[in-house]
C-alpha cells in the first residue's frame, strides 16, 4: 500500500468501470456492511429543525453498548473525523503501523508530518518497538481487509513497550460482531484510543455515526477540534435508539456469523486452490492473490453483477467480499462467473 497516495474506497462509483451488459441488480460487497440494517423507524419533524447539541439519552446509550463510562466516549460523525484528527493532536514522531491495513491510518499520520514504519507479522512488532524510537503504534484489530484479530494480551505486552508520552490507537470498526473480544480495560491506562463504527455492524453508514474510546483528556482535545455539532440530529435520535436494542444486536451477531461462514464455503468453491484464504469476519471473507489475479477475478465477478473490493499491497491483492443479502442470488451469479484465465 503506498503512504503517499489518497486512500480510494471500496463502492466509490467514480472508480468503478461498470459492464454495459452486468446483470441487476448490483450485488455491492465491496463495503463490508451489514446487508440486514437495523430497521429505522419513522423521525419525527422536530429532529430536523433542532441544532445537534450534547444529547445525554445518546450518551448513556453509547456508554452502556460499549461498556465503560460516558466521560471514557466521544461521539461522532464515523470514525473518519477521528482518524484524520488525532494526528494533529500529538507532537511529531515515530508511528509504527500494519503493511497490510485500513489506508487512512497511514495516510493520514503521514499528512500530519510523522515519519511511517511498517511491520508485516505480529512476530516484528516488540522488535520494532525496542530497537526503533517509536512513539505511536496504530493497529487494526478485527484488521480489514484480513480479518486477523490481536488477543488482548498481546496488545498490553506491546503497550508496555511504548514510551510513557506514547500512544496506541487500536481501530475496531469491525468488532461489534465480536462481543467477547473487549479491550476497554487497556483504556486505563490513559495511552490508548479505540475506534468503533455504528455503520458497519448496524448497517447505516449513511447515518455517519462513530466513536472514540479514551482517556477524558484525549477526548477534550478531540471535542475541541471537532467543534460544535459534530453528530447530525437525526443520528442522535436513531443512535440512542440503536445502542439500546440489545436483542436485535444478538440476533444479528450470530446471523452474520453464520452467514459469513455459509458464504465463505462459495467463494472458497470459485476460487480453487490459487487463493489463500484469510481469517473469516463476521461482516466479510478475504482472500490473498497475486495482485494482477486479484484484479481478475474482480473484473470477472463485476461481469455476473457483483461488485468486490481488491486492497492493493504491493505485487500481493486482498480481494475483500462483504455479505450478500440474497444468498440464493450470489450462488446463481457465482455459477455463472468465468474464471480468469
Amino acid at each position: 500500500m503506498s503512504d503517499s497516495l489518497q486512500p480510494v474506497h471500496g463502492g466509490d462509483p467514480r472508480y468503478v468501470r461498470y459492464p454495459a451488459a452486468m446483470p441487476q441488480p448490483l450485488l455491492n460487497l465491496a463495503t463490508g456492511v451489514n446487508p440486514w440494517p437495523w430497521p429505522v423507524p419513522p423521525i419525527p419533524e422536530d429532529v430536523w429543525q433542532e441544532l445537534p447539541y450534547d444529547c445525554p439519552v445518546l450518551q448513556s446509550a453509547a456508554a452502556t453498548y460499549y461498556q465503560l463510562a460516558p466521560e471514557q466516549l466521544l461521539l461522532s460523525s464515523g470514525s473518519q473525523p477521528i482518524i484524520q484528527l488525532l494526528p494533529e493532536l500529538y507532537p511529531l514522531g515515530e508511528v509504527l503501523l500494519p503493511s497490510v491495513a485500513y489506508e487512512e491510518h497511514a495516510y493520514r499520520w503521514q499528512q500530519a508530518g510523522h515519519r511511517l514504519h511498517r511491520f508485516d507479522n505480529d512476530g516484528d512488532v516488540a522488535a520494532l518497538l525496542i530497537e526503533k524510537p517509536i512513539r505511536y503504534l496504530v493497529l487494526v484489530s478485527p484488521n480489514n481487509p484480513d480479518g486477523h484479530c490481536i488477543p488482548v494480551a498481546q496488545l498490553r505486552e506491546w503497550l508496555a513497550l511504548l514510551p510513557d508520552d506514547g500512544l496506541m490507537v487500536v481501530d475496531q470498526a469491525y468488532v461489534d460482531g465480536y462481543p467477547d473480544y473487549q479491550a476497554n480495560a487497556l483504556l486505563d491506562s490513559g495511552r490508548v484510543v479505540l475506534l468503533r463504527s455504528v455503520g458497519k455492524f448496524f448497517g447505516l453508514p449513511g447515518l455517519r455515526l462513530g466513536a472514540a474510546l479514551a482517556a477524558p483528556e484525549c477526548l477534550d482535545r478531540l471535542a475541541r477540534l471537532l467543534g460544535p455539532w459534530p453528530i447530525n440530529r437525526a443520528a442522535q435520535y436513531l443512535g440512542a435508539q440503536l445502542f439500546a436494542d440489545s436483542d436485535w444486536q444478538q440476533k444479528n451477531q450470530r446471523r452474520l456469523l453464520r452467514a459469513s461462514g455459509e458464504q465463505a464455503a462459495l467463494w472458497a468453491a470459485l476460487l480453487g486452490g490459487e487463493a489463500v484464504a484469510c481469517q473469516s469476519q463476521a461482516l466479510f471473507n478475504s482472500y490473498r492473490l497475486p495482485l494482477k489475479r486479484a484484479d481478475d477475478w474482480a473484473a470477472a465477478l463485476l461481469a455476473q453483477g457483483i461488485l468486490s473490493r481488491v486492497y492493493r499491497c504491493g505485487e500481493w491483492g486482498y480481494l475483500r467480499l462483504g455479505l450478500a443479502e440474497d444468498a440464493g442470488l450470489l450462488k446463481a451469479r457465482l455459477g455463472a462467473v468465468i474464471a480468469p484465465s
